[in-house]
C-alpha cells in the first residue's frame, strides 16, 4: 500500500479512508445485481454528444451520464410499490445552464467554495478560475460538472474517468480522477454507492462531491412532510457570501442544530439553509462509520434516505428559492459529502492537499428504505 494513506474512523486528512459501510448491502441475502443498459442522451449545451448508463434491479433505475458523471434518474418505489422520480433535475441535456449544470453531478477539482479564488500551496500562491463574485465555486466555471468522462461498466455499476490536465481552471498538476457508482439491492435496502479516487503528478488540492438534488415525494412535489435529522454537533460559521470564518462550533442553540427531526418547510420558512457541517469523530456522537450522518423521511411516499460517509463535512443545500425547471420553481435539497469549503486556506480544517504518489479515496452510500 506504499503511497496511500488510510485511516480509521471519520477520515480527517484529504486521503480519505475506503471501507465498507453499515447501510451498504454487506451481509444477509444476496444482493441482486445490476443490469446496464447505454443509450444516447443528446448533445450538451457545449454541442457534445453526450450518453446515458442506466443501472436497473427489480425495484430501482438509476440512470447515469457521461456528462458530469452525473445521477440523472434514480427511480424508486414508494410504500404501495409506484415508483418516482426521487432526483429533480432536467430530461435534456441541452437546456443545461446555471444551477442545473451542477446538480447531480460529480464535483471538483474543488467542490464548493474557495475564497478570493486563491490559496497557498507550498510557498506559492495559486490563483484559479473566479466563477462566483470574486469567489471560486465548484472548481469554476468549466470544472468536473460539464466535461465529457469516459464510462464503461463495472460489476454492479458503472466506473467514470476524467484526466484533468496540468493547469485546469488553474489548478497544478495533472489530476487522474475516477468516480465508481453502483446500484445495489439487499434486504429491503437499495443502495446507490459512490466511491471516488484521485491521483497527480504534481502537489495539489482536491474536494470532490456529488450535487444530487433529491425531492423524496418525487420531483415536482412539494416538501411538505419531509424531515431531516443530521448527526452533527458542530458547524463551519461563514460570512455572508458563504465563505467560511475558520471557526468550529457548537449547533447548540442556533437553528443549525438538527440533530432531531426537523421539517424541510420549518427550515425554509426561515430561510432555507446552505451550510456546512462538522461529521461526528470516534469518541463525538457517533463512534464509528455505522450510524448515518443524515437521515431524510418522507411521510407521504414512506420513502427514507440514509447517508453514509467517509467525509468529515456535510453541505446540506435547501434553497428558499427553488430554481426553476422548465418555468416551474422545482424544489429539492442537497446533502454533499465533502472536505470543508476554503479548506485551502484554513491550515486547521482537515487537509485537502494531494502530492504525487498518494491516493485520495472516498465513499458515499446513499441508503433508501420504505419506512412504516
Amino acid at each position: 500500500m506504499s503511497g496511500t494513506k488510510r485511516t480509521l474512523g471519520r477520515c480527517a486528512t484529504v486521503i480519505a479512508c475506503l471501507i465498507p459501510l453499515a447501510g451498504a448491502p454487506m451481509a444477509g441475502n444476496p444482493a441482486l445485481a445490476a443490469t446496464v443498459e447505454r443509450a444516447p442522451w443528446g448533445m450538451t449545451p457545449e454541442g457534445e454528444r453526450a450518453e446515458t448508463l442506466t443501472l436497473s434491479t427489480e425495484n430501482a433505475r438509476l440512470t447515469l451520464s457521461t456528462y458530469g458523471a452525473r445521477m440523472v434518474s434514480l427511480q424508486l418505489p414508494d410504500r404501495e410499490g409506484h415508483s418516482s422520480d426521487v432526483l429533480v433535475f432536467p430530461k435534456d441535456p441541452a437546456t443545461l445552464a446555471g444551477f442545473w449544470v451542477m446538480a447531480g453531478a460529480s464535483v471538483g477539482r474543488f467542490a464548493n467554495r474557495i475564497a478570493n479564488g486563491a490559496f497557498p500551496l507550498d510557498g506559492r500562491i495559486y490563483q484559479v478560475d473566479r466563477n462566483l463574485g470574486p469567489n471560486t465555486l465548484h472548481g469554476g466555471v468549466k470544472g468536473f460538472d460539464n466535461r465529457m468522462w469516459q464510462a464503461k461498466a463495472v460489476a454492479d455499476g458503472v466506473e467514470f474517468h476524467y484526466v484533468s490536465a496540468d493547469g485546469e481552471m488553474g489548478f497544478p498538476g495533472t489530476m487522474d480522477v475516477r468516480v465508481t457508482y453502483r446500484l445495489l439491492q439487499q434486504d429491503g435496502q437499495t443502495v446507490v454507492a459512490i466511491d471516488y479516487a484521485a491521483t497527480t503528478d504534481k502537489p495539489t488540492v482536491v474536494n470532490l462531491t456529488n450535487h444530487a438534488f433529491f425531492n423524496l415525494a418525487g420531483a415536482g412535489q412539494p416538501l411538505d412532510g419531509q424531515a431531516i435529522t443530521l448527526a452533527a454537533d458542530r458547524y463551519t460559521p461563514t460570512s455572508p457570501d458563504a465563505i467560511p470564518d475558520g471557526s468550529i462550533v457548537p449547533v447548540d442553540g442556533t437553528r443549525f442544530d438538527l440533530r432531531h427531526a426537523t421539517g424541510l418547510d420549518a427550515i425554509l420558512k426561515t430561510g432555507g439553509m446552505d451550510q456546512n457541517f462538522v461529521l461526528p469523530t470516534p469518541g463525538s456522537v457517533a463512534p464509528s462509520l455505522a450510524a448515518p450522518v443524515a437521515t431524510v423521511t418522507d411521510s407521504a411516499s414512506g420513502r427514507v434516505m440514509r447517508v453514509y460517509t467517509t467525509e468529515p463535512g456535510l453541505q446540506f443545500y435547501l434553497p428558499a428559492k427553488p430554481p426553476a425547471l422548465n418555468g416551474t420553481p422545482a424544489p429539492g435539497f442537497s446533502l454533499e459529502t465533502q472536505h470543508f469549503p476554503d479548506s485551502p486556506n484554513h491550515p486547521a480544517f482537515p487537509s485537502t492537499i494531494l502530492r504525487p504518489g498518494q491516493t485520495f479515496q472516498s465513499t458515499t452510500r446513499y441508503v433508501f428504505t420504505i419506512g412504516r
